[in-house]
């Protein structure tokens, strides 16, 4: 039986369990947090410029992201709309809403796993 994690450290430390979640396509990373925050945004804002900025991001980096995103999705999750008189702008579609939604529902239950696996650090 595996001795208490509390016994093998100093006293007095606040012990958690801790870990970070994102969505794997081919064993590479495909969305997490950076590219939930970019998409969540993008649908506020309405501009891909402005989200990047907001996040302290660069405009290529975003690109980058969405690129990436879009590629590995049937449909894309980020349509950009050019021209106009506001000068274009972009929009979330609806499998980029239900993903987002998909995720905050696995990080929910991912930080409970966290929550139960730090209890029995005991």
């Amino acid at each position: 039986m595996p001795k208490s994690i509390k016994r093998i450290l100093k006293k007095n430390k606040k012990i958690s369990v801790n870990g970070s979640l994102w969505i794997e396509c081919d064993g590479h990373r495909f969305f997490g947090p950076g590219p939930l925050e970019l998409l969540e945004r993008i649908g506020k804002t309405g501009s891909i410029n402005q989200a990047a900025r907001e996040m302290h991001m660069s405009y290529k980096k975003s690109w980058e992201i969405i690129t990436t995103l879009n590629e590995q999705s049937l449909q894309p999750l980020v349509i950009t709309q050019t021209g106009g008189p506001k000068g274009g702008g972009s929009v979330i579609s609806d499998e980029a809403k239900e993903l987002i939604d998909r995720y905050r529902l696995l990080r929910e239950r991912f930080k409970k796993f966290l929550e139960k696996e730090t209890g029995k650090m005991d």
